[in-house]
């Protein structure tokens, strides 16, 4: 998840902080170079050279736009581009920063002419070129699989995967998102990983993006990839439990006002409660509410043996079929957990499903699969 708010201020600014140091980086080269060219006077041309170069990549930092990531869905988003080959994290700052450091020791190896200083100075220079490009090689050729998934999941909640890889990186879930693992050990052999993952939103799941990522062997600059690893079996993530909203209930043709009836009384007489909108008005049990001071209605036992029925129609806004979803499933599950059976008709892939939920496991897939009308 990206850090910055909506309005992505946090990332626009960070891309100007990196551009003022390119833009230094720039000056202090060209400072360097017409030095060592044309002499020491020539030393504001390059200070005139690092401001063209600060002003400008200050300019396009905050004109073009930042890359945004898609929010979650309910599969793996189309919009999700996958960053298949190898590619740098923030490495503005380390190849910035190993281009200050070249330029300095060159002055110096200059202004000094000592040969010990031009040797330990191309010293240098091989090590920051190797600290920079030859973590690409084990981030593109990592080989990681998955091995064990959990059946089930609920939005909003964490959840591990098993993964193993070949050789030491560093695992991050993109899609679901998740925070970093790293893959430790010696550079050869198979090596397992808990991979931590929390889905954003309901959904079935047969694969997960995980970014692989390698700042091997001087730990200077990272460079990465994104990876859809399979799942080895579907993952069926439950929505999150929301408000219940109205009560379920069958209805009534008894006279009255409610909009929403509870069955018509039938049993033994079970005891005295309070009034709950929905109750007919022949239940009021007149002697009890004068004693009491507020409406008080006879309960009944109930038939245990008739089901509630339950159809899900989800709209076509993520958002809304979520929230439709997260109340249902509050609903049904305090059903299910009054012991009352409940009849389920949710709309999947394959077409419309109209069959009783058994528990609140088979409640979560069939939200899960649900789709909208």
């Amino acid at each position: 998840m990206s850090r910055a708010g909506p309005s992505g201020t946090a990332p626009t600014r960070w891309r100007a902080v990196q551009a003022a140091l390119v833009g230094m980086a720039a000056g202090l080269v060209g400072v360097t170079i017409s030095r060592i060219l044309f002499g020491p006077a020539a030393a504001p041309l390059g200070i005139v050279i690092g401001a063209a170069a600060l002003a400008s990549s200050t300019a396009l930092s905050w004109r073009l736009p930042g890359r945004r990531r898609p929010a979650d869905s309910p599969a793996i988003p189309r919009a999700l581009r996958l960053r298949r080959r190898v590619h740098p994290l923030t490495w503005i700052g380390p190849v910035a920063g190993s281009g200050i450091t070249l330029a300095a020791w060159v002055a110096v190896a200059h202004s000094s002419g000592s040969g010990w200083v031009q040797a330990v100075g191309a010293l240098l220079g091989a090590f920051l070129l190797v600290g920079l490009v030859a973590p690409a090689w084990p981030a593109r050729r990592a080989r990681i699989t998955c091995t064990s998934a959990p059946f089930d999941g609920r939005a909003g909640q964490p959840l591990t995967l098993t993964v193993e890889v070949d050789r030491p990186v560093r695992l991050r879930g993109i899609f679901p998102g998740g925070r970093g693992h790293q893959a430790g050990g010696g550079q050869r052999g198979t090596r397992s990983v808990g991979l931590e993952a929390t889905p954003g939103r309901r959904g079935v799941l047969d694969a997960v993006i995980v970014e692989v990522a390698s700042s091997a062997p001087f730990g200077l600059l990272w460079w990465a990839r994104d990876v859809e690893l399979p799942l080895p079996h579907l993952l069926h993530v439950a929505p999150r439990t929301g408000q219940p909203g109205d009560q379920l209930a069958t209805a009534d043709d008894s006279p009255g006002e409610a909009a929403t009836r509870v069955s018509t009384v039938v049993g033994e007489p079970r005891g005295i409660r309070p009034y709950a909108p929905g109750d007919p008005r022949r239940a009021v049990h007149w002697p009890a509410t004068s004693h009491a001071g507020t409406l008080m209605v006879r309960e009944s036992e109930r038939p245990t043996d008739d089901p509630v029925f339950c159809e899900l129609v989800l709209p076509a806004d993520p958002a809304a079929a979520e929230l439709e979803a997260e109340r249902t499933m509050a609903a049904v599950s305090e059903c299910l957990g009054r012991r009352q059976p409940v009849v389920l008709a949710t709309r999947e892939s394959t077409g419309r499903v109209v069959r009783p939920v058994a528990d609140t496991v088979d409640l979560g897939r069939r939200l899960a699969r649900a789709v909208a009308t």
